[in-house]
């Protein structure tokens, strides 16, 4: 090999080597990759193709250090864990957890939703249906712990991730036992326990806020988002809000966080046109007693739930009779009244339970929801796909593909719900490299925006596969991993 071309190829494994990707969004969550990171704008599954692999089924995404990239998938009833070589797509070798009873999960999502996590040389994988195992780079088990199983609505799905020394995961359920577990990387014992019963949904990954010299662990659950010591576990203040499941992640820039995502409804907005009152009374009053009775509602009657996507969307439906029966008759006498009706409707719409996305101040104690917001909007938010901060704008996308881009400090809008020209739902979440965020709809559409105040759309490729999870920037490389497939996008 000739000298400048051996030096030239031993800088870029170097480079790629120092590189890492090493929990769900990369570094702390942020969705942010290295400044050298130079991924392609040009690919597609039959373009720029550095490597492609079959995987198991599953949801979680590539985690990338030392050239190993880790994943995982359901296959033969229980959780395999698969490393690859993240430059030449080689399987080094695939484990499996103790076959057993997985956890049920919804249709739209996978007991393999947890993101594995890496400090470079063992690899961390949770399995809400077994607990934590931890791997050397070889394959090798370290350690197990194994934990009983958090009964989670619609399955588990936050992903473990390391602060302050530890190992951290989030095991919010609907039991008096949900709590923030903290665990010793090297051997697995436990190091703290901080309880948060019947948190309910477990689904955000938690992260380090770094502001004014002190670390602090931020976890955004079912009823507010709070910030723990990592050495100790102790609440040290938290804000209230966000009634229904949380999802999203929590990013910080600016000296600020910021966390939020949709809730049942934005106050602002006239009610769907499908829970009017009226129009439900007129349409199926059958008796004309100004009631509701449920048998009066046909079951076929659906609530259209998010409306920027097709109804038949999974998860996307709910019975109006299911919603009355549930939800909104109070004394279950199997009758919903008008005022049974507004005081639900005040309910879903209560700051407790509506769309929001909050930027937060740091130096808080205690019950700072009244204090400690500096902005804070109910527009344009999405379910699941977390925020991204990059390059002095804040980014959200909502289903349907539209984005919506805020100066971090005001709040003050730059792009208001802009169309990507990719609709659909958006389970991934946007990351970034060399001044372009990467956006993924759950169709397998990629839109790569260049980061400006204005709607710059540089390239938008389709995949032809269903994509949920997050892709994973490294050097040159864009990892994105499809339901049964994992490619390796490179110039």
């Amino acid at each position: 090999m000739k000298p400048l071309l051996l030096c030239l190829t031993l800088c870029v494994a170097r480079t790629h080597a120092s590189e890492s990707w090493p929990q769900f969004r990369g570094l702390n969550g942020a969705g942010i990759a290295a400044e050298s990171a130079r991924p392609p704008t040009a690919f597609g599954p039959d373009k720029n193709v550095r490597w492609k692999a079959t995987v198991p089924r599953g949801i979680s995404s590539p985690v990338i250090a030392n050239d190993h990239l880790f994943v995982t998938g359901v296959a033969d009833g229980t959780i395999i864990t698969l490393a690859f070589g993240a430059r030449d797509g080689r399987e080094l070798w695939r484990k499996a957890l103790p076959a057993g009873r997985l956890e049920k999960v919804h249709v739209f999502s996978s007991p393999a939703s947890a993101t594995p996590c890496t400090d470079g040389q063992r690899v961390f994988v949770y399995a809400n249906s077994f607990g934590v195992v931890a791997y050397d780079f070889a394959g090798q088990e370290l350690w197990r712990r194994p934990l009983p199983e958090q009964k989670v609505e619609f399955g588990a799905g936050n992903s473990p991730m390391l602060a302050g020394g530890r190992l951290i995961v989030l095991r919010d359920g609907m039991s008096a036992d949900s709590h923030v577990l903290a665990l010793d990387p090297a051997t697995g014992t436990i190091a703290w326990s901080s309880p948060r019963p019947f948190a309910r949904n477990s689904h955000s990954t938690p992260m380090v806020w770094r502001h004014g010299g002190i670390e602090e662990l931020i976890v955004k659950g079912r009823g507010r988002v709070a910030g723990y010591d990592p050495s100790t576990g102790e609440m040290r203040w938290w804000i209230n809000g966000w009634g229904n499941a949380a999802i999203a992640t929590a990013v910080a820039g600016d000296d600020l966080l910021f966390v939020g995502s949709k809730g049942s409804g934005d106050p602002s907005e006239p009610p769907p046109p499908d829970l009017d009152w009226g129009k439900l009374v007129a349409a199926h009053d059958a008796d004309r007693d100004g009631k509701l009775a449920l048998d009066e509602i046909p079951k076929e009657l659906l609530f259209h739930i998010r409306k920027e996507i097709p109804i038949t969307t999974p998860g996307n439906s709910l019975g109006i009779r299911s919603l009355l029966q549930w939800f909104i008759d109070g004394n279950k006498d199997g009758k919903v009244t008008k005022e049974e009706w507004d005081a639900a409707m005040r309910g879903f719409n209560s700051p407790q339970n509506r769309h929001r996305f909050v930027a937060i101040r740091p130096g808080g104690r205690g019950d700072v929801s009244d204090t400690h917001v500096a902005w804070e909007t109910t527009k344009g938010l999405n379910e699941m796909a977390s925020p991204l901060v990059y390059r002095g704008r804040v980014y959200v996308v909502a289903d349907g593909g539209r984005v919506s881009a805020f100066r971090p400090v005001t709040g003050d809008r730059l792009l208001d719900r802009q169309p990507l020209g990719a609709p659909g739902q958006y389970a991934a979440s946007p990351v970034a490299a060399n001044g372009l965020v990467y956006f993924v709809s759950e169709a397998g559409t990629v839109t790569i925006l260049r980061a400006g105040d204005t709607l710059d759309i540089v390239a938008r490729h389709e995949l032809e596969e269903s994509v949920r999870s997050t892709p994973a920037i490294v050097g040159r490389s864009l990892y994105v991993r499809a339901l049964e497939r994992l490619w390796a996008f490179a110039e």
